[in-house]
């Protein structure tokens, strides 16, 4: 990317007893790969297409509209935002942020060609770029990786302290090196112009320049990011483990949390590809199209996996799933079993009963109490009778029914009305109610 080998390895720290690890690329090429390589082509030089572009823009406009039904979904539906919400938000801005640099770089700002064919220009407008899209993502994950913390906070509840404490661990293992990176990309030269100007000779004939090793910072960095996805992917393992849940609920919940592993594939990548500029290429330019790439969908992945959960009542509303789910269990049985306190949540199917009505001729109907039982752990059985049972009811009632004065049906109503309040009662059936355990992520709080 210049020709003036020398000059650059004077004053970058790179190349001699301060390089970290022995070097076959890297931002300073030597003389024999500079007269390697071919003749600048400004005319026409070999450019990238627009696939890559087409891709990033395709998902910023699903992570965008994924992470619009999460919020309608926790601040309009179920109405339990949280602190997870709110850095998530935060996060959004970096991640667009984020994958407009990326398209600029690798359509605009020279990482679209050759490192043969950059122009004096595209030498400057790379490096501001590049520095324009580390910090954009160390500043987007760090905050979606606290954001998907904050949920696993607000799953856990008062559950063991041990659990607890490992989330605000991993909280401060994220924030913390995220705030030295950023200080340290962007004071990798000093001045801090010289990061701009790394590659424009008549700057640097006139100007000092001394630089860290930018290689190490930012493969470590990526590295280190891994680690991190990887760490917060296996965490709700634990959380699971304890709970008292069957073992395919648990598969389903870890399932759920394990799709934060595509985010964790993406990072590995965009180590992979920081790890081979820096250390095994001089044709930066060209190869940092595929890095820029994975580092701007690691963002949205990890968005899309985020919101994964608050998702789900989304759906549930929009998309009438319920609906399908009460359907088919209605081919499977005749007789359905609805307990109480799941219709106190709102989680209860709807269910049509017969009105209650009264015989105008004086003989009582006891509509309200045909095909229902009630039993001692609340559950309500609502059975349907067919065409004959009905018939038959219908006969021999009226052989045992009696015809009742005013004053008798309207004692005879209360004494049914007594019975069935008593049944129902509260503190009738608090030895034998059922706890449930588990995982509430519709709304990001443990069941109670």
């Amino acid at each position: 990317m210049a020709d003036t080998p020398g000059l650059f390895a004077r004053g970058d720290g790179i190349g001699g007893s301060n390089a970290l690890v022995a070097r076959a690329g890297g931002l300073h090429p030597p003389g024999e790969v500079l007269l390697s390589w071919p003749a600048p082509n400004f005319e026409n030089p070999v450019t990238r297409g627009w696939e890559a572009p087409i891709v990033l823009i395709v998902m910023l406009v699903a992570t965008t509209i994924i992470y619009v039904g999460r919020m309608w979904a926790r601040l309009v539906i179920s109405k339990n935002h949280g602190w997870d919400d709110i850095v998530m938000s935060v996060a959004m801005l970096p991640v667009i942020g984020l994958t407009i640099s990326a398209i600029l770089a690798i359509k605009v700002y020279g990482f679209q060609w050759h490192a043969w064919d950059q122009t004096p220009k595209t030498h400057v407008t790379s490096r501001e770029i590049t520095m324009s899209i580390e910090l954009n993502y160390v500043l987007s994950t760090t905050l979606i990786k606290v954001s998907i913390l904050l949920f696993y906070r607000r799953l856990t509840g008062s559950l063991k302290s041990a659990f607890i404490y490992s989330i605000w661990g991993m909280i401060v293992f994220c924030v913390v090196p995220s705030i030295i990176f950023v200080f340290l990309i962007i004071f990798t030269c000093t001045p801090l112009i010289g990061t701009f100007r790394l590659f424009d000779i008549a700057w640097r004939f006139k100007n000092e320049l001394e630089c860290r090793d930018e290689g190490a910072i930012i493969v470590t960095c990526a590295i280190l990011g891994s680690i991190q996805d990887l760490l917060i992917c296996i965490l709700p393992a634990i959380l699971v483990w304890d709970l008292k849940m069957s073992k395919r609920q648990k598969i389903a919940v870890c399932a759920i949390f394990g799709v934060g592993m595509i985010s964790c594939i993406c990072g590995i990548l965009r180590t992979y590809y920081a790890t081979y500029v820096y250390y095994r290429t001089y044709d930066i330019t060209w190869y940092a199209y595929y890095g820029w790439v994975w580092t701007a969908l690691e963002a949205d992945f990890g968005v899309m996996c985020a919101s994964a959960p608050a998702l789900k009542v989304f759906f549930k509303r929009y998309f009438n799933l319920s609906n399908l789910t009460v359907a088919n269990s209605k081919s499977d049985t005749n007789q359905r079993s609805i307990p109480l306190s799941l219709r106190a949540r709102g989680t209860a199917s709807s269910l049509s009963t017969n009105k209650s009505r009264g015989d105008h001729s004086g003989v009582y109907d006891g509509g309200p109490f045909q095909g229902i039982k009630v039993s001692q752990g609340l559950d309500v059985h609502v059975e349907e009778r067919d065409d004959s049972s009905q018939k038959s009811f219908a006969s021999t009632r009226n052989l045992t029914d009696l015809k009742l004065s005013e004053d008798d049906r309207e004692k005879d109503w209360k004494g049914r009305c007594r019975t069935v309040c008593a049944a129902v009662r509260p503190d009738s059936h608090n030895g034998s109610r059922d706890t449930l355990s588990g995982i509430d992520l519709e709304r990001g709080q443990p069941s109670r």
